[in-house]
C-alpha cells in the first residue's frame, strides 16, 4: 500500500484512546453542523490513519471519527499511511486553512512537538509557520510555558481566546491560585481588556501588600457576587471588579464615594451632569446640560443656583481640588 491508499476502515479498529495529532482544546465533542451533515451525506472527506499496527493511530480528522460513531456508522472512509512520521506535519498541513489555532493551543501543540522528541530548533523551522508564528526562539519559549496553567485554565482562556501576553501571568502564579482565578475568570466571561485590566489590578496587589491571588478573589463581598445568581456574567465581574479596585486604589476609591456623596446632596437629575476626570490627573471640572427650550433651561441653571447657595457645589470643589 502506498501514502494514497484510500480504503474504508472499520470505527472499532481505530485507536480512539490515542490524542497525539487531536490539537484541539474544545472538548465538547463534535461540531452539530458537522453531525448533521454526517447524518444527512456521510463522511466525504476521508479521515487519515497510520495502518501498521492495530488499533490504527487516528493523524486527522478526530472530529470527523466523532461525529460518524455519533451517527451511527461503523465504518468510515480513510487514507492509510504507513508510519506515524511526519503525521503532526501533516495534521497541521490539513488544518492550515481550515481553522485558526489560540495560543493556548499553539503552546499545547509545541509542548507535544516536543514531548514527540522533535529538536527546537526543528519546531521553530518547520512548525512554526504552519502556527502562524514567526521563527523565534523567544515566542517558542514562551508558549512552551502554558504547560504551567492548569487544564481546566487552559481551556477556559483558550474559550475566550485570550493572547499570552494576558495569560502568561499565570506562569508564575501556582495551582491554587491559578483555581482561585479560573473560578472568577469562568464566573464573569470578561474580554480580553476586561481580563488583563483584572489580573493587572491582581499582580500590583501582590506585589505591594505580599498576599497571594487567592486571597484577593476571596473577599467576602466577591463571594456574595459570586454566589448571586440574579447577576448576569458582566455584572459579577463589574462588582468584582470595584472590589479590587478598591484594594489597589483604597484612598481613589474613598475620593470617588465623598464625591458620590457630595452630587447626591446637589440632586442634580438626568439632564444635568457633573463631569470630572476619575484618575484625578486635573482638577478640571465639566458642566453639562441638556435642554429642549428656554423653561428647561432656566429650570437646569435655577437648580444649579440653589445648589451653589446651599453650598454642595462649593463642597463637591473642595474634596477633588483635595
Amino acid at each position: 500500500m502506498n501514502s494514497e491508499t484510500l480504503t474504508q476502515v472499520l470505527i472499532s479498529e481505530l485507536d480512539l484512546e490515542n490524542r497525539l495529532t487531536d490539537f484541539s482544546l474544545n472538548n465538547d465533542g463534535c461540531p452539530e453542523k458537522l453531525m448533521d451533515s454526517v447524518k444527512e451525506i456521510g463522511i466525504r472527506h476521508p479521515i487519515s490513519i497510520c495502518f501498521t499496527n492495530k488499533p490504527y493511530k487516528i493523524i486527522s480528522g478526530h472530529k470527523r471519527v466523532q461525529a460518524a460513531i455519533k451517527a451511527g456508522l461503523t465504518s468510515i472512509p480513510a487514507f492509510l499511511l504507513p508510519t506515524m512520521d511526519g503525521a503532526l506535519v501533516l495534521n497541521l498541513k490539513e488544518n492550515f486553512a481550515l481553522r485558526h489555532y489560540s495560543d493556548i493551543e499553539k503552546g499545547c501543540i509545541l509542548n507535544k512537538l516536543l514531548a514527540e522528541g522533535i529538536q527546537e530548533n526543528t519546531i521553530i523551522d518547520l512548525y512554526m509557520p504552519l502556527l502562524e508564528l514567526e521563527r523565534s526562539k523567544k515566542i517558542f519559549k514562551d508558549l512552551i510555558l502554558v504547560n504551567k496553567i492548569i487544564p481546566k485554565l487552559q481551556k477556559l482562556l483558550h474559550r475566550l481566546s485570550v493572547p499570552i501576553k494576558v495569560y502568561q501571568v499565570f506562569f508564575t502564579w501556582d495551582h491554587e491560585n491559578q483555581e482561585a482565578a479560573e473560578k472568577i475568570i469562568a464566573a464573569t466571561r470578561p474580554g480580553v481588556n476586561k481580563c488583563r485590566n483584572l489580573l493587572e489590578l491582581v499582580e500590583e496587589i501582590t506585589k505591594r501588600d505580599n498576599i497571594s491571588p487567592k486571597e484577593i478573589f476571596s473577599t467576602p463581598s466577591t463571594i456574595v457576587t459570586l454566589e448571586n445568581k440574579g447577576l448576569t456574567p458582566s455584572q459579577k465581574y463589574d462588582r468584582i471588579h470595584e472590589t479590587i479596585q478598591i484594594i489597589r486604589y483604597p484612598i481613589l476609591s474613598d475620593l470617588k464615594k465623598q464625591i458620590a456623596r457630595a452630587l447626591d446632596e446637589i440632586k442634580l437629575d438626568d439632564k444635568t451632569r457633573f463631569k470630572y476626570q476619575e484618575a484625578f490627573e486635573s482638577d478640571e471640572m465639566k458642566l453639562e446640560l441638556k435642554f429642549r427650550d428656554e423653561r428647561e433651561l432656566s429650570q437646569q441653571v435655577e437648580k444649579i443656583f440653589l445648589a451653589l447657595q446651599s453650598g454642595s457645589i462649593e463642597k463637591l470643589i473642595k474634596i477633588i481640588r483635595s
